[in-house]
């Protein structure tokens, strides 16, 4: 069954046109001059009008609230969700999707197969096209829904719908030659398989992009993730250094020729790939502004940025000794710790420690996918003591104190017995090094 929404008012702006009106949290907007809204862009195109007659529900009462505004004056709310009828589901059957990798009893929200084109250009999520209708799609043009986060793996049709083991994904190409041709841009991403979509097909995809000129805003790049909980999916091969340098050649020249252009980088390869080869990141200024973060795309570059932009206040020394724990990812570990190493606090011992990934497998290594169970397991393994644990913010739900494996943080720290603390990027790690004794919760 589909799970329902409803237009639900979060939060009211103090002062705002919605509160002189009484409008409060936990409002349901029934109609907007007469007409029902299924997301926030027919919301949003709604309230837009200088008369608006809002129909609100709270518990059972109905009543009436009429506004006469500037065009496109803010009334002053905010929505509970961005759509209020359902979440469209991927109907894809990817042969590394990540979903299909997941244990049983995890948070349920981690297994929603997101595929909705209202959520890509609401909230940037990355969708396949494969389950839009004739309508979506004129939807799209006619309120010009730009950009788009689209999936697209490979312009190579045949092999799309090998991939994704879904017919409809086939004509990809010119599904984006559609959208372009009626100025919608987009943003595209590549999830590399090696064996499918890499060599000269990646080249290949990347041309392609590159033929719809300024339309596509950039690629982003990324390796397929392999959990050992994938014995009922297809086999596939990680990426390797050799598979890693080869995409960061092939990649190169189209990066290039865009910053010749003035464009931009406009592919953006995901920070393992620079690690696994071996290879140096590339410099701030390529990652542009690093609009692709969300994908793991220059992170490290960025974390490193911020760690030496950091203007707080610094001290000497510690009036006794403190020893530290940081847990973080295996691959991420001897780049914290060579930075967590330009410190020198007399009395201050910090060791990095990188957690193997048991409970998804040895084949993830970022530290976005920590569980508690994991780092628990290396804790109770250290053969030294410490004052206390720093663990890295991206391994609990955004918003959330609880880790992947449903696992709260007051939890999390019962079991450790030492203070622990969050850190959610370089400035963080920074201030609780220098200030471990004033950061205490």
């Amino acid at each position: 069954m589909k799970n329902r929404l409803k237009p639900v008012i979060s939060k009211v702006a103090a002062g705002s046109r919605a509160a002189q009106k009484g409008l409060q949290p936990g409002d349901v907007i029934v109609s907007v001059n007469g007409q029902n809204v299924s997301d926030l862009i027919d919301l949003n195109f709604a309230l837009a009008d200088e008369d608006v007659h809002l129909v609100v529900k709270n518990g059972d009462a109905l009543r009436d609230c009429y506004f006469q505004k500037r065009f496109g004056e803010d009334l002053g709310i905010t929505m509970e969700s961005a759509v209020f009828d359902h979440i469209r589901q991927c109907r894809n059957n990817c042969i590394f999707c990540f979903i299909s990798q997941m244990p049983k009893g995890m948070r349920p929200s981690l297994y929603v197969k997101d595929d909705d084109y209202r959520m890509s250009f609401l909230t940037g999520s990355f969708i396949t096209l494969s389950n839009m209708s004739e309508a979506d799609l004129k939807r799209i043009i006619q309120y010009h829904l730009s950009p788009l986060h689209i999936s697209v793996h490979t312009t190579n049709g045949a092999l799309r719908s090998r991939m994704m083991r879904q017919e409809r994904t086939a004509d990809i190409l010119k599904e984006l030659q559609n959208l372009a041709a009626h100025d919608i841009d987009m943003y595209c991403q590549i999830v590399l398989v090696p064996g499918y979509n890499d060599g000269e097909e990646f080249t290949k995809t990347l041309r392609d992009f590159a033929s719809l000129g300024d339309h596509v805003l950039g690629v982003a790049v990324v390796p397929l993730g392999m959990t050992r909980f994938r014995q009922d999916c297809e086999p596939l091969n990680p990426v390797t250094e050799a598979c890693a340098k080869d995409i960061i050649e092939r990649a190169k020249p189209f990066i290039m020729d865009s910053r010749e252009r003035g464009r931009g980088s406009f592919v953006y390869l995901a920070d393992e790939f620079y690690l696994k080869a071996h290879e140096a990141l590339p410099p701030a200024a390529w990652y542009d502004g690093y609009e692709q973060i969300e994908d793991g795309i220059g992170m490290l570059r960025l974390f490193e940025e911020q760690w030496h932009q950091w203007d707080g206040m610094t001290r000497a020394t510690y009036a006794r000794k403190l020893n530290l724990a940081l847990f973080t990812g295996t691959l991420a570990a001897p780049f914290i710790e060579n930075l967590v190493n330009e410190i020198c606090i007399a009395n201050l011992h910090c060791q990095i420690i990188p957690v193997e990934n048991d409970y998804f497998g040895s084949q993830i290594n970022v530290a976005g996918l920590l569980t508690a169970t994991d780092m628990l397991r290396t804790w109770r393994g250290l053969s030294q003591p410490f004052d206390g644990l720093i663990i890295p913010g991206t391994a609990l739900r955004k918003g959330e104190n609880i880790f992947l494996d449903d696992v709260t943080l007051a939890e999390f720290e019962k079991e450790i017995g030492v203070p622990v603390r969050v850190s959610e990027f370089a400035p963080d790690l920074k201030q609780l090094l220098y200030h471990w004794d004033e950061d205490k919760e």
